[in-house]
């Protein structure tokens, strides 16, 4: 699947073992009511999106692949999707350094008690393929969790660390979880009580102040530790997107993103919503229309400010073809073949 796949955000039944219905719903029951794109889900937290996911990719194929990541087997029923099973922080820092390492899975070692020299981690060593997913998977999905930090539900770490390229996942269940990782660094943070009451904290508010001030502590004190950016692998490309429907950017799109994905993954349609003509236009001999200004157009403050026509480019349009605007801004293609 591609990061660019879109899919419902809105409340879902889900049927699964033939007559049984699931229900998930989103974190405080909200919805956008229409459709997203997978990076967008994962930014987000959305759960109707991740339980879709995970039925279309299939409840096996996940189970086995989690099992590689060195974390528990999970039954096969949707919920999997949003975690069912428990695990420990080193299991889930384990699991994630795959993401930080090219997609092999290391054995982490554990230092009992002070004076022990340093731990030395290694690919798995029981004798099975430490190459849990493919360098170009793990540099997607460190891309998507990047987004997560730069304007998702664990942008209060933006820019904690400076000079040092961030990933991570928040978690919240009856606790709050927060894994991170640098290029050279992985901490998982859980915050909760062991009797299992309820916490009553996102993982945002909960465990991510905590694991930015280790990780922030732990630059400063060596940088090696940090690193301005993660390793890209062979067969990434660069696409800038409408974050809106995951199509391929134009100078109109107001919620412009960078994204890496592979050439096979990478969107192939250019938006069609906003237009790729500047706000002003030649509309034939000599007269100039100008589109109205609506709320649709306000680029949102995570978007790149789009260049006035005279600074991005000349626009002449062909000797055959023209655009006719109205002055309701309505836009009609003129062509003079026959």
């Amino acid at each position: 699947m591609s990061p660019v796949q879109t899919f419902t955000d809105a409340p879902r039944e889900f049927i699964y073992d033939r007559n049984k219905v699931y229900r998930p719903a989103n974190y405080g029951g909200g919805y956008s009511m229409h459709d997203v794109t997978m990076r967008t889900g994962l930014v987000k937290s959305l759960n109707v999106v991740t339980v879709d996911i995970a039925l279309q990719t299939g409840l096996a194929r996940i189970a086995n692949l989690t099992q590689r990541f060195g974390l528990p087997k999970p039954e096969r029923y949707p919920s999997l999707a949003l975690g069912t099973k428990e695990v420990t922080p080193l299991e889930l820092a384990a699991a994630y350094a795959a993401f930080a390492n090219g997609g092999h899975r290391v054995e982490p070692k554990i230092i009992s008690s002070v004076g022990e020299p340093p731990a030395t981690h290694s690919a798995k060593s029981d004798g099975a393929d430490s190459q849990v997913i493919s360098p170009t998977t793990a540099y997607m999905i460190t891309n998507m969790l990047s987004a997560v930090v730069d304007h998702g539900t664990a942008r209060a770490a933006r820019g904690a660390v400076k000079g040092t390229a961030i990933a991570g996942k928040t978690g919240t269940s009856r606790d709050g979880w927060f894994v991170g990782y640098t290029p050279n660094l992985v901490c998982v943070v859980w915050i909760g009580f062991d009797d299992n009451q309820q916490l009553g904290l996102t993982g945002a508010a909960a465990a991510l102040p905590a694991w930015t001030e280790f990780v922030k502590g732990a630059v400063e004190l060596k940088p090696e530790l940090g690193g301005r950016n993660f390793d890209c692998p062979e067969g990434i490309e660069f696409v800038e997107i409408d974050a809106d429907n995951g199509a391929i950017s134009t100078l109109s799109c107001p919620h412009r993103e960078l994204i890496a994905v592979t050439e096979r993954l990478a969107p192939n349609v250019e938006c069609f919503l906003h237009g790729n003509l500047p706000d002003s236009i030649g509309a034939g001999d000599g007269e100039v229309a100008e589109r109205e200004e609506t709320d649709d157009h306000v680029p949102s403050q995570h978007s790149k400010p789009v260049k006035p026509p005279s600074e991005e480019y000349t626009w002449s349009p062909p000797s055959l073809t023209r655009v006719d605007v109205d002055a309701r801004g309505k836009r009609t293609l003129v062509n003079s073949m026959r």
